[in-house]
């Protein structure tokens, strides 16, 4: 059967409902055959292809003077009534001078266009029952989806470490292949100046040189083989441990540095790096040693963080091990930088063992007993001696505090009273017990019960172990069978 003759039967397929309901609505001022505009199927042949040939049309029908109403698929309507209203609207009436053969044609178009909307809505329903189901799914999988983007999160940090440790190679280089070279060729056309001579010049890169060899050497090529091995980078932290202290020593002697460089920065060190075309000045690459031994502790916690939600727990502890390296040797380094800014002590502080605590308490000194005198004071305890001293400067975004010497007391020479007053726990009193220092002593108050605790604690713990030291020096087989005995 041939197709009516309007537009229907020449529109292409997938074209809106929209344009047949525009066309529809303006029938008034339009011919005849294009009164009856509803989007159809383009006529297809028997092989399922586009027919080539134009289809023949009927003779004109009368206008139609109540539109027929063909709403859109996304429009709402879809129930029984709204069906009912709109096979309501191919009345006899509404068609009145249509042939009966034009008036069934066009009520099975209607029909299969409603018919095509309320599959369209069942299909959006299913859709959406899908996604719900696709949703649980995942909800119920996401060990299995959370492992595999965990995987390659845990890539992507491991390729940020690697980078960063060739970019930071590479700023080592510019001061030992730069800065350094020149300092130390006597031929530079930018003399050093004398006051640099004598040793000095080497204080201002500590053991840079060395850190920057092992790195270029060693490390950073057992970090790019930890891409193909993730499985060695806990492992490798871990065997480099003792070796990563170097930047315990380099972080000592940083004080010193900044204070040297900051005497030249504007003038011979400018000229170099002027010389050297760098970017930064050098004092901006002598804190990157710094920089990264901090930054090594952040990027192990991701990898960690993403074994752990990848679910590989062979490797999770040798990690636990090495975030704990990377905790320690960062705070020790930390630490001997607040010892480096310690002025004015006599003695060598590389000689008085592991600092075990260091910080502020408020201390007064008992050599007076009618006047004491109280003042916040940096205190420093290591293995062999507890140092006092004042603090000069403030801590700011751009300084750090100096230290100076004020006393010190010898760990086998000290004695330590935990309860000296009811009304206040935060306080202990550390006497020397030097027949020479007679009077030596600090009342000393912490910030918080549990600072007072940590420095009691540690402290009698030094003192016992000095105790047993001296024991098993004195009585060596006494003290053996005292161990025996606790055994």
């Amino acid at each position: 059967m041939d197709l009516p003759s309007t537009e229907m039967g020449n529109k292409q397929a997938g074209q809106g409902q929209s344009e047949g309901e525009e066309e529809a609505s303006s029938s008034s001022s339009s011919s005849a055959p294009h009164a009856l505009v509803a989007p159809v199927a383009p006529y297809l042949d028997q092989n399922g292809e586009e027919g080539e040939e134009e289809v023949e049309l009927p003779p004109p029908m009368k206008p139609i003077s109540e539109p027929i109403l063909v709403t859109s698929a996304g429009a709402s309507g879809g129930s029984d009534e709204g069906q009912g209203k709109r096979s309501s609207s191919l009345s006899l009436k509404a068609l009145e001078g249509a042939t009966s053969a034009d008036l069934a044609e066009i009520e099975q178009i209607v029909k299969e266009r409603m018919e095509q909307h309320t599959e369209n809505q069942e299909r959006n329903s299913l859709l959406n029952r899908d996604s719900k189901l696709s949703s649980e799914f995942e909800s119920g999988a996401s060990t299995e989806v959370e492992g595999l983007t965990a995987v390659q999160r845990r890539e992507y940090v491991l390729r940020e470490l690697v980078e960063t440790e060739r970019d930071y190679v590479r700023d080592l280089r510019e001061v030992v292949e730069g800065y350094m070279a020149f300092m130390r060729d006597p031929d530079c056309d930018i003399p050093l100046p004398d006051d640099l001579r004598g040793g000095k010049d080497k204080m201002v890169f500590g053991n840079m040189e060395a850190i920057y060899e092992w790195h270029r050497d060693f490390f950073l090529k057992a970090l790019e083989r930890c891409l193909e091995h993730p499985e060695e980078l806990g492992p490798l932290f871990k065997r480099y441990e003792r070796k990563l202290h170097m930047y315990v020593v380099y972080c000592q002697n940083k004080p010193v540095s900044e204070y040297i460089v900051s005497e030249h920065i504007d003038t011979y060190f400018e000229e170099l790096r002027q010389k050297l075309g760098h970017k930064l000045q050098l004092c901006d690459l002598l804190i990157k040693p710094v920089q990264r031994i901090m930054k090594y502790q952040l990027l192990l916690r991701d990898v960690y963080k993403f074994t752990e939600r990848a679910n590989l727990a062979t490797e999770m502890e040798t990690l636990k091990q090495a975030m704990l390296v990377m905790q320690v040797v960062p705070k020790a380094a930390n630490d001997m930088m607040d010892v480096g800014r310690l002025q004015g002590f006599d003695g060598k502080i590389t000689a008085q063992g592991k600092l075990l605590l260091h910080g502020s308490l408020v201390c007064c000194d008992t050599s007076s007993a009618f006047n004491l005198k109280c003042k916040e004071l940096q205190v420093f305890l290591f293995e062999q001696n507890i140092i006092f001293s004042d603090v000069v400067g403030k801590k700011t975004q751009f300084t750090n505090p100096t230290y100076t010497y004020r006393a010190h007391i010898q760990v086998n020479k000290m004695s330590l009273e935990e309860n000296v007053d009811e009304n206040d726990p935060c306080k202990f009193l550390i006497r020397s017990t030097d027949p020479r220092k007679p009077n030596l002593g600090y009342l000393c108050q912490a910030s918080s019960k549990e600072s007072q605790d940590e420095w009691v604690s540690t402290i009698r713990n030094i003192l016992q172990t000095q105790k047993d030291f001296l024991k098993a020096i004195q009585s060596p087989i006494a003290y053996q069978k005292e161990l025996t005995k606790e055994v």
